[in-house]
């Protein structure tokens, strides 16, 4: 995000801040799949009070990422490849709308953001934690661009599956390849070609789906 966006966007709730901590810390494999963990051990990790954690934790229950047990506590969702394919099914078609309605939407300074993402990308081979962080920049510029909340928050849980899809399967995964397939998408969307772009969208993913079928 650019500083003059980031100067007049609206501040974080405390369960907005709660969720996306905690998102990261699904994403970064810090709750590990599978694992059971408690409240308490939320509250503590994200130190923002009982309410916005448990707000946080009914969105991410919600969105499938975790799991409530009675009297157990709370299970981090397992990554299973089977989940991933029909999720895609779904993802596809959400960001085919998205990267159209950016395509067309965009603001010039909102394509140069994109272009300048588009570069970044180029440059971060060497980390993949810095290419998820720039995975998810684009993604929020995407929604920004297209201005179609309810597309963008039928996507957003679908999105973060698979950026934890991605990292827990990062030593199989062909970096360049994903890299490739979204500084095309950004650049197409930048030049306004939406059809192209939405090509582009399908590439990413099929970069996730050659990951699922390597495993």
């Amino acid at each position: 995000m650019n500083d003059k966006a980031a100067a007049t966007a609206k501040p974080l709730s405390l369960a907005d801040q709660a969720y996306e901590l905690l998102e990261n810390r699904l994403v970064m494999l810090e709750l590990a799949p599978g694992s059971i963990v408690s409240e308490g051990l939320l509250i503590d990790m994200v130190g923002l009070g009982r309410t916005p954690v448990r707000e946080a934790m009914q969105r991410l229950a919600y969105q499938d990422l975790i799991r409530v047990l009675p009297r157990k506590g709370l299970m981090i969702v397992p990554i299973k490849s089977t989940d991933m394919l029909l999720l895609l099914e779904v993802r596809k078609r959400l960001e085919h709308l998205i990267v159209k309605l950016a395509a067309l939407n965009a603001r010039d300074e909102q394509r140069s953001g994109l272009s300048a993402i588009a570069r970044g990308l180029t440059i971060s081979h060497d980390s993949f934690e810095e290419f998820l962080n720039l995975d998810r920049e684009t993604d929020l510029l995407l929604d920004a661009c297209a201005g179609n909340p309810f597309a963008s928050a039928a996507v957003a849980p679908l999105r973060t599956h698979c950026r934890r899809f991605w990292y827990f399967y990062r030593d199989k995964l062909r970096l360049s390849d994903a890299i490739t397939a979204h500084s095309a998408m950004l650049r197409l969307i930048a030049r306004r070609d939406y059809k192209g772009a939405q090509k582009a969208s399908d590439g990413v993913i099929t970069v996730i789906e050659r990951l699922v079928a390597s495993i």
